[in-house]
């Protein structure tokens, strides 16, 4: 092979070696504009901004699309003998940085052998805009001739998926093509973020088994302790689709004659804001996870809340949305707005790979609503146990009841008491006292006895009066004189302490107490 030479690929799509060629500046405009005004469509350059950055409009009225394109484009051209002789590339220049344009901007190339100036005998090459890469410094943008550019000519079409270059190679008459579905191919929701947690997720056991707390813990070790690419929401029964996805609300502004007046705009919700903030990381080298945070998420409909979301929730084995749902008009304006590009690149949408949902849930809380099977497979279950993290609380000691009554209690073994004869009831473990029912806070804050009675009166006993036990009373509060009122098993309590309670809790508490002492340990 002489110096001079390269590996080309001729008009009947063979591998040849051969002297390269290349288009002049005006062949390669004269060949953009016939190359965009195939098959019906319009093609007028709007701006010339250099030799390499046209910026272009397509019209097809058949189809009443409309596109602006920012068209960075160079000749496919050889590389230095030194290096591989399958290698071309193309450079756009020290005054071209495609970044400037990276949701509406393309990079291509044009390859060219025989009969240079003839759409039917050239080959496309595309590269995606890298945000990382350094423009200004006029970077080569490669391809193989083997691998890349010989496939696209005998097949038509060809992606990259090995090189990591991720470009896509075609036959011109593929140009329209790709322009619909360059994003899905060069920005795919795929990144290169890779974490074996969970993307769907809901923790769930009983009231105070700290859910919240297992959650959090979690959050920071997939984003980081001070890291804030989260956003938290929590249900309620009148939530709906239009608080978690968005809608059109009247916002107030100011005319250009200073009058204060109303107009209506869309007002994207949580799933929306973190969906947008993870779909623009994607585009970019510096991967990182984002996360919705759902508290209390079957206090409402969830059904309806989610709506077509829902179908998002099925994952493929790369943890992108299997199934894509169709964006309104809303939805596509507001994508639009807020990442570029044309209005067409948002017609269908998937959750990409690096947002993660995590709920919290209380299946036995009254005044929630049942999740149906259908719902329910999309996630991933994370139960907590009665007596999970338990050793968080430590060994917080008090002082309860008077006289003959008094007992120093361990708030773990009290909890540990009550929730063995819940259980002797058949009551559910849903319905049991987490460690955390009363909080690490409310117990180091306490000053006193007093200070725990009352946090007791109207948590614990509320709790198993109102709800988990409520339709054992006599039994559980066996203890009391008076077991058919609130305020008469508060008034017992602090005098009789534990033995307000039947004797299976008050007699595992035999040891009486002579000291005044209050301690939490």
């Amino acid at each position: 092979m002489e110096r001079n030479e390269r590996y080309e690929v001729n008009s009947q799509g063979e591998l040849i070696i051969g002297e390269p060629v290349t288009l002049t500046q005006s062949e390669r405009k004269k060949m953009i504009e016939n190359m965009f005004s195939i098959n019906g469509w319009e093609y007028d350059l709007l701006d010339e901004i250099t030799p390499s950055h046209f910026y272009i409009e397509l019209k097809n009225g058949n189809l009443e699309i409309e596109k602006k394109i920012h068209l960075y484009h160079g000749n496919v051209r050889k590389e230095d003998p030194d290096r591989n002789r399958e290698e071309k590339k193309i450079q756009l220049g020290i005054n071209n940085d495609p970044r400037t344009h990276i949701e509406d901007g393309l990079i291509i190339g044009f390859y060219v052998y025989e009969n240079k100036n003839s759409l039917d005998d050239a080959v496309i090459v595309a590269w995606p805009i890298e945000q990382d890469k350094n423009y200004h410094g006029n970077p080569s943008l490669r391809v193989n001739m083997r691998t890349d550019v010989l496939s696209a000519k005998n097949k038509g079409y060809h992606l990259d998926k090995t090189s990591g270059k991720n470009l896509v190679a075609f036959r011109p008459e593929f140009i329209y093509h790709y322009i619909d579905n360059y994003k899905q191919l060069q920005y795919s929701n795929k990144t290169t973020y890779s974490n074996t947690l969970a993307r769907n997720r809901i923790f769930f056991g009983a009231p105070g088994t700290g859910k919240s707390y297992c959650l959090n813990k979690e959050k920071d070790e997939l984003l980081g302790e001070n890291c804030k690419d989260y956003e938290r929401v929590t249900f309620y029964p009148d939530y709906a689709y239009a608080n978690f996805v968005g809608t059109y609300k009247p916002t107030p502004y100011t005319d250009n004659e200073g009058k204060d007046l109303i107009t209506y705009k869309y007002i994207p919700g949580p799933f929306m804001r973190m969906y947008v903030k993870s779909l623009k990381n994607t585009k970019t080298n510096n991967l990182k996870p984002f996360l919705l945070i759902i508290e209390e998420i079957n206090r409402a409909n969830v059904a309806a809340v989610f709506g077509d979301i829902f179908q998002l929730l099925d994952r493929d084995d790369n943890n992108i949305s299997e199934y894509p749902i169709q964006a309104s008009e809303d939805i596509k304006k507001h994508l639009k707005e807020k990442l570029g590009g044309n209005i067409e690149d948002y017609a269908e949408i998937k959750i990409p790979d690096n947002l993660f949902i995590w709920a919290t849930m209380n299946s036995a809380d009254q005044g929630v609503y049942p999740m149906d099977t259908a719902f329910k497979r999309r996630w991933e279950f994370t139960y907590l146990g009665i007596n999970v993290n338990e050793e968080g609380i430590g060994n917080k000691k008090v002082i309860l009841g008077t006289g003959n009554y008094k007992r120093e209690i361990e708030w773990n073994d009290l909890r540990r008491a009550i929730n063995d004869e819940l259980s002797h009831y058949k009551i559910n473990e849903d319905k049991l006292i987490g460690p955390y029912f009363l909080s690490r806070k409310n117990l180091s804050e306490l000053e006193n006895e007093q200070d725990f009675i009352e946090i007791f009166k109207s948590k614990i006993i509320m709790y198993l009066f109102e709800d988990a036990a409520r339709q054992r009373r006599e039994t559980l509060f066996a203890g009391c004189a008076d077991r058919s009122r609130y305020s008469s098993i508060c008034d017992e309590f602090v005098n009789k302490g534990v033995f307000i309670f039947c004797k299976n809790i008050s007699d595992k508490f035999e040891i009486n107490v002579d000291s005044n002492s209050w301690e939490v340990v």
